[in-house]
């Protein structure tokens, strides 16, 4: 599990890694811990880095919390985002960018238990899809996968950071995402839609719609059919409710 921390006090960044250091080695769980002094210096490293959740304190100097928090969900919608502040009326505006919760300093052991217990259940449930590529098996994480097209005989899958090109078809591709209920009615919110012939788009990672594209959090164009378009609308609507009526 890897865990960004992002504070501009020293001393409290001490503390949280030392919590949370207690609580996974005493259960166990591989981690790695990435403290950051700064919102602008916690960005920069995302790009380079995944992270399972970032514990963001609210109140900072330069870039603020809420302003860190923003900037991040326009390159990804799901990482859990737990706000640290000194004060609980912060925490209603960890609401716009569907924060997973927040936790008050000085901070409670027990609070922070409870809060990494739900945590670590997320992510041990995160899906992960088995793919062939050049004789390689490799085992890809659901979250990662920006878009996918169709080639031939081939996928080209495009993830966050790499493209990979394993022997598949499409259908048997989204057959895969329907066992785990990520693909299928345009009005049931779910997150992988079929918007164009060969083409397949995660709307986790989608920032904004267009008439006749998807525009992605990293700048790609994922084209939409003049025919599906309507049904494309549909299902960013209610993926967008769906997301918010679980996070509120």
């Amino acid at each position: 599990m890897n865990i960004a921390m992002v504070d501009d006090l020293e001393i409290d960044l001490s503390t949280l890694r030392q919590m949370l250091t207690d609580y996974l080695e005493r259960r166990h769980i591989d981690y790695k811990i990435f403290p950051f002094s700064s919102g602008r210096a916690f960005l920069s490293a995302y790009s380079l880095e995944r992270f399972d959740a970032v514990f963001l304190d609210h109140q900072m100097d330069g870039l603020s919390g809420m302003e860190t928090a923003h900037a991040l969900r326009l390159q990804n919608r799901r990482i859990p985002i737990i706000f640290v502040t000194v004060e609980e009326g912060y925490a209603l505006e960890g609401y716009s960018v569907w924060a997973m919760d927040y936790i008050l300093k000085p901070i409670d052991q027990g609070r922070l238990a409870s809060l990494m217990d739900r945590l670590v259940e997320q992510t041990q449930v995160q899906h992960i899809i088995e793919i062939k590529e050049s004789r390689l098996i490799r085992h890809l994480l659901v979250d990662d996968i920006l878009y996918v097209r169709s080639v031939g005989h081939f996928l080209e899958i495009y993830m966050v950071k790499e493209m990979v090109k394993p022997y598949m078809t499409l259908e048997y591709f989204l057959s895969l995402l329907k066992q785990m209920e990520e693909y299928g009615d345009s009005n049931l919110g779910l997150r992988f839609q079929n918007c164009c012939r060969g083409y397949v788009v995660s709307l986790d990672h989608v920032r904004s719609l267009e008439s006749s594209n998807f525009i992605l959090s990293n700048g790609s164009r994922v084209p939409i059919s003049r025919p599906r378009y309507k049904d494309m609308q549909s299902a960013y609507a209610q993926y967008l409710f769906k997301k918010t009526r679980k996070i509120t």
